[in-house]
């Protein structure tokens, strides 16, 4: 699910949108929304996702149900048996994320959900689509930007699309120039400043120091990346993504 840029992913999965409260608007659903949230926790993507799912036959238009659903879609990418399934993930994600937007167009973390969504599918299509796929992650994550300046996995989100676009490769470069007159400014310098913005609003989160780390490495600065690497192994994981940066940075590390 790579979007323009080297090989990880531009967005991690598993962006947790589980600060979300249950709106108790149906009692029902609230309780499976509970016991979701009580399975994403416990990284359970596939459970997480059956209750959610049952929570939106309860009530198909609560939007906090639909983020939690596209979350978990984007979750079991990493997971998927094949690239097929892989990919089948990724679209549910999406349609979702739509959704979610359409039923609270004023809600940022709809906005980005669809930009995570958005990210997760560029593994799956191509190079042209890649592209303006890509286009979408930062106009999605800038709306939700608009909405909620303090949410950090927005500014998360817009550092991983200065980080992939500053290292896009030739290829792409020539489409984004001549099918769409170009791709908008970006720099690892400014993806570095919008992940020590997101590290601002939550140091506690794993995914913003490993990504921080990447992005001072493609700057030719190993001891500040070492110095991530370091910190993001003290925190508490939040989901398989997080272990499997944890994994990577104790790695790293070791040579």
């Amino acid at each position: 699910m790579k979007i323009p840029g080297p090989s990880r992913a531009l967005i991690a999965g598993a962006l947790s949108f589980v600060c979300l409260a249950a709106n108790g608007a149906n009692p029902l659903a609230e309780q499976f929304i509970e016991q979701g949230d009580a399975q994403v926790k416990a990284l359970h993507a596939q459970e997480a996702l059956a209750l959610f799912q049952q929570a939106a036959q309860v009530d198909p238009n609560d939007v906090e149900i639909v983020l939690r659903i596209s979350q978990q879609y984007s979750n079991l990418i990493s997971v998927a048996k094949s690239p097929a399934e892989a990919a089948d993930y990724a679209k549910r994600s999406l349609d979702e994320a739509r959704q979610a937007v359409l039923l609270a167009p004023q809600n940022e973390k709809a906005h980005l959900s669809l930009a995570v969504a958005y990210g997760r599918l560029t593994d799956f299509v191509d190079n042209r689509t890649k592209v303006e796929y890509s286009r979408q992650v930062k106009d999605e994550a800038e709306k939700a930007l608009a909405l909620e300046p303090t949410d950090d996995f927005a500014w998360h989100v817009l550092g991983r699309w200065n980080y992939a676009v500053a290292t896009l490769n030739p290829i792409l470069k020539l489409i984004a120039k001549y099918v769409y007159g170009g791709m908008p400014e970006a720099s690892l310098q400014e993806a570095v400043k919008d992940y020590q913005k997101a590290i601002a609003l939550a140091p506690q989160r794993v995914i913003h120091h490993h990504e921080l780390a990447r992005a001072y490495i493609a700057l030719g600065d190993m001891g500040d990346a070492r110095k991530e690497w370091k910190t993001e192994l003290t925190l508490k994981p939040e989901d398989n993504e997080g272990v499997n940066d944890q994994r990577e940075a104790q790695e790293e590390l070791a040579k």
